[in-house]
Order: structure tokens, then C-alpha cells, then sequence
């Protein structure tokens, strides 16, 4: 395998991946039709195939302040919509899609590598119903990169609480806010990552897999599906924790958590004030409590046990990063998260508006959601 290489971003930019499900106005249900819906865009770009023909992935370009995401994002969407409403369709955004099936979904046959994919994982690919937003971070170096990587771990289960929004499977619900990282994470490499300490240990590991035969040499780290992975490509850290969330604003503002967090660890590292990694076995019991209460949590905060609600951990952290956004003018998008800690989970009201209606007409709440974020 050759050297990885590792290209440096010149400023901290921001670049949202958004999965979002294609589906019948009428029935509810996902449709495959990703095809016609990226044929008639013309911009790969920003919309690109995913694994099956009813999803497609919204993909925004590089920026600093997390306002222009948002306005390119909304663009993008509106666009899509139009063509998606010529076929009697629409959009959501939501981990899990409340009750389609993954047997009636068709892979994309346009890049061979879905279907090699599948034919590799088999039913742990074939069941990957699931949908979830990236967020990457541009680093100036891969030292940088290795080190915010490591120390970023221990925030992941905070962007999980607030991103949560997949409380049903199949038709049934799961009493968790968050079902599709239980349904990702049967596959190998994903869940959380150890910290790496040294870029040289990062390479090792890619190196080990790939003589042991488990990823290939040319795609390596886009092999590994951690809940955080450097991406030596474009120079950046990518949180992958994630759920595609209903309310594009809301998602900008846990994108721009993340800007801020990336760039905060970033400072402290080149300050020298970084204690040691977190360990995986505390991070583990938090992300486990984001996935099964989303943020009613309790946060293990220290290794003697001591808690705090997750909202409080949440609240303290935007405090801390608002001289962050402030600089880079997307300050306003940092606060809507504290918006967002006082107003209903959205997985309460999928609750209710199933308990009270049916799952069809929990897919129009989602529908409407997101117009009403544009």
C-alpha cells in the first residue's frame, strides 16, 4: 500500500452530507427513483447516488460560514423537490424511514461498487435502510487532523442527542431515538473509532487491513465507516454520527457545532492544553444513552461517574464556542441549537402523530418539516 497522503485544508471550511428518502405523496412509501430525479439536476455534485435508487445524497461545497450552506442547501432541496413533485414525490429527512422495506428498495447500478458492495456484506448491506448527514471540517494538517479526530470522540454522543430522529423500523416502533445506528454498526469498521495518538499509527492500521485483505489499497479510508474518520482527501475530519435530520435548519446549526468544536480542539491541541483521549468504554455508555433517550440523557462527564443532564453538557459546550462562530459570522446558527435543547424532540412528535394517526402520516409531518425549513 502507498503512503497516504493527506491534503491540508487551507481554512477551516465546513461540507454537509445530507441522505434524504424519496418518497410517494400519496402512499408514503420510499420510491426508486433517483435516477430520473439526478438525470433531470444535472449536478452530481451536489446530488449523487447513494446505495439504493429511493435515496439521495444532497451535498453542499466548502465554506466558512455556515449561512452560505445553509442558502446553498435550501437551493439544492427546492430544486429537487420540483423534480421529484413531476413524479408525484417528495423528500424526508429522517434516520429511518418509518415503515418501507429494505427487499422493495432497487441498488443503483450506475457506480459497480453498490452492488459489490451488497454482493461483499450481504444482508448486513442489504438491510442498510438507514440515512444519516456527514459533516466534514477542513484541517491544515494531518497532525491537526489526528488530534481532533482523537479528542472529538468524547462530543459524538451530543451531536447524536441532537440529531436523533429514527425511532421507527419496519413498521414498528423501536423505543429508541436513534434505530439506525443499531442497524449500521453490523458492519465491520463503523461504530466508535480508538484514538490513533500519531498519523504514523492512523496509516498502520489502514496498512494492516489492507494486507489482511479487509478493505482495498486504493479506497482504504473511505472504507472505514467510523462514527469520525480523517478523510485524507479533502483534508478534513468527518463526523458521520449523525441522523439525516427533518429540519434543515436544525442541521445547519449541529453542523456549525461542529465547525466550532473541530476548530476549538484544533486551538487547544496547537496550545498544548489537550489532555489524554477519552476512553472508549465511558464514550460507549454515552452514546448508548443518546441512542436510547436522545436528549433526556444523563452524560457521564468524568471516569469517577459523575453526570450531568446531556442538555446541560450541550448548553455549556455552545457557550464555549460562541467566540468561534461569532468570527466566522455564523453565530446565529450556533444559538438555534440552544433552541433546539427547549423545544419538543422531533421523535416525540413522530410518537404522538403515530400513536394518535398512522406512520403515513408520520412521512407528511416529515414532509412538511423540511418545506418548512427551506
Amino acid at each position: 500500500m502507498q503512503e497516504i497522503i493527506f491534503n491540508p485544508s487551507v481554512e477551516p471550511t465546513v461540507g454537509v452530507e445530507i441522505e434524504a428518502q424519496l418518497v410517494d405523496k400519496d402512499s408514503g412509501n420510499l420510491v426508486n427513483i433517483a435516477e430520473g430525479i439526478i438525470n433531470k439536476y444535472r449536478d452530481e455534485e451536489r446530488v449523487k447516488y447513494e446505495l439504493y435508487l429511493s435515496t439521495v445524497e444532497i451535498t453542499s461545497s466548502p465554506a466558512l460560514n455556515t449561512n452560505d450552506t445553509y442558502r446553498e442547501l435550501s437551493e439544492i432541496l427546492k430544486r429537487v423537490l420540483a423534480i421529484a413533485a413531476e413524479e408525484n414525490a417528495g423528500l424526508i429527512l429522517s434516520g429511518t424511514h418509518p415503515f418501507a422495506l429494505y427487499e422493495d428498495q432497487k441498488i443503483s447500478q450506475v457506480n459497480p461498487r453498490y452492488q459489490e458492495f451488497a454482493n461483499t456484506y450481504g444482508w448486513a448491506v442489504l438491510r442498510l435502510l438507514t440515512f444519516g448527514m456527514h459533516v466534514h471540517v477542513g484541517m491544515d494538517s494531518k497532525e491537526k487532523a489526528v488530534a481532533v479526530h482523537d479528542e472529538i470522540r468524547k462530543y459524538l454522543p451530543l451531536i447524536l442527542a441532537l440529531s436523533a430522529s429514527s425511532p421507527f423500523w419496519r413498521g414498528r416502533a423501536t423505543e429508541l431515538y436513534c434505530t439506525r445506528l443499531s442497524i449500521f454498526q453490523g458492519l465491520p469498521n463503523t461504530g466508535l473509532p480508538e484514538p490513533y495518538y500519531e498519523w504514523e499509527e492512523y496509516q498502520q492500521s489502514l496498512q494492516t487491513l489492507v494486507k489482511a485483505g479487509v478493505i482495498k489499497s486504493n479506497i482504504s479510508y473511505r472504507q472505514i465507516w467510523k462514527d469520525v474518520r480523517i478523510h485524507p482527501a479533502y483534508g478534513t475530519i468527518e463526523t458521520r454520527i449523525a441522523d439525516s435530520m427533518p429540519c434543515l435548519k436544525d442541521a445547519i446549526a449541529v453542523a456549525t457545532l461542529v465547525q466550532a468544536l473541530c476548530i476549538k480542539i484544533g486551538q487547544d491541541w496547537e496550545e498544548g492544553k489537550l489532555d489524554d483521549p477519552t476512553p472508549n468504554w465511558l464514550i460507549e455508555n454515552n452514546k448508548w444513552a443518546a441512542i436510547k433517550n436522545g436528549l433526556n440523557a444523563e452524560f457521564i462527564i468524568d471516569t469517577s461517574g459523575t453526570t450531568k443532564p446531556i442538555t446541560s453538557v450541550i448548553h455549556d459546550l455552545v457557550t464555549t464556542l460562541s467566540p468561534i462562530s461569532a468570527e466566522f459570522g455564523s453565530i446565529d446558527n450556533l444559538q438555534s441549537i440552544k433552541f433546539m435543547l427547549e423545544k419538543d424532540q422531533t421523535v416525540n412528535k413522530m410518537r404522538e402523530i403515530s400513536d394518535k394517526g398512522s406512520l403515513i402520516a408520520v412521512v407528511h409531518f416529515l414532509e412538511e418539516e423540511l418545506i418548512s425549513s427551506l
